[in-house]
């Protein structure tokens, strides 16, 4: 089996080339010159033949050397080439697949992304809208998700809570229940309800709220559109119930109101999820990182 060349011996040879004396390699390399005559020595005994003839303090390549060095100066271009491809590997940089819920793309994430995008202009940042993670925990291809869920508890994920949500239950300030101060699931029940999808999360823990309430999901309207959802609750079509960041800016205008259901608050939290034996990469990290500080509680 052939000996593999020693990467440090081949750059001493380029180095000796080049200075046309092994003193001067020596100095360039930082090497005690024995070292460089010794390294040489060894290069040559691996190749089986002479590279350089001595002639006195100076030195020339044989016809060996010189149909070497050529292949010798690639060799350590190649191995430059690797050295900094994995270097960039601790940049910011490359594909990143996100997965966001269509309710956080659209009121909590579009500044967390401007900022990340100038923070990190050579990131491709893809978003997927996802769906719970509960039900779907990470789709093929994508390295990180925020979901707005009940307590995600999947073995394979890694799960950070970023922040408690309230959810609400809202109508049209027009709405007949408006005025009560107090409302039972029952009272609930008869109203016509306007929910999200079936694999909503927050859906799911509204009618179990409900039922363990005792009441029941009669008669729905649902919708693949939280905005289509909100403009229904304020034309007075039905009781909606939704995270309350979602309505913030219908409740301080007045076009929704918060009716007292349940009497005993529901939550759910904004989650940020990936694979727990995918490896973290600087732009995932980055991301994370600005995430946790964008989207956390600013108050109590």
């Amino acid at each position: 089996m052939e000996q593999l060349l020693d990467l440090r011996q081949v750059r001493t040879f380029v180095e000796v080339a080049r200075t046309r004396s092994f003193t001067k390699a020596a100095v360039q390399l930082h090497y005690a010159q024995s070292s460089v005559t010794a390294q040489v020595h060894a290069l040559e005994k691996d190749l089986r033949v002479p590279l350089f003839n001595r002639l006195g303090r100076q030195v020339e390549l044989t016809e060996a050397g010189r149909q070497f060095l050529g292949h010798a100066e690639k060799l350590i271009c190649l191995a430059e080439d690797a050295r900094l491809s994995i270097q960039k590997i601790g940049d910011v940089t490359g594909p990143l697949v996100v997965s966001a819920s269509e309710s956080l793309l659209t009121y909590r994430l579009p500044e967390l992304l401007r900022q990340f995008q100038s923070t990190y202009p050579d990131v491709q940042l893809m978003l997927h809208t996802g769906a719970s993670a509960s039900t779907a925990p990470l789709e093929p291809g994508v390295d990180l998700a925020i979901t707005i869920d009940e307590p995600v508890q999947v073995p394979q994920l890694l799960v950070q809570k970023v922040r408690k949500e309230r959810m609400v239950a809202v109508a049209s300030p027009e709405h007949g229940m408006r005025e009560l101060k107090r409302i039972s699931a029952a009272e609930i029940s008869e109203q016509q309800l306007l929910l999200t999808e079936g694999a909503c999360s927050y859906r799911a823990l509204f009618e179990r709220t409900l039922v363990q309430h005792g009441g029941r999901v009669n008669k729905l309207l649902e919708f693949a559109s939280i905005e289509a959802l909100k403009q229904c609750a304020v034309a007075r079509m039905g009781v909606a119930v939704l995270p309350e960041f979602v309505v913030a800016n219908e409740l301080a205008l007045g076009t929704l109101v918060v009716l007292p259901w349940p009497q005993t608050r529901m939550h759910v939290y904004t989650q940020l999820i990936r694979h727990r034996d995918k490896w973290l990469s600087p732009a995932m990290d980055a991301f994370c990182t600005m995430a946790m500080k964008l989207l956390r509680e600013t108050s109590t």
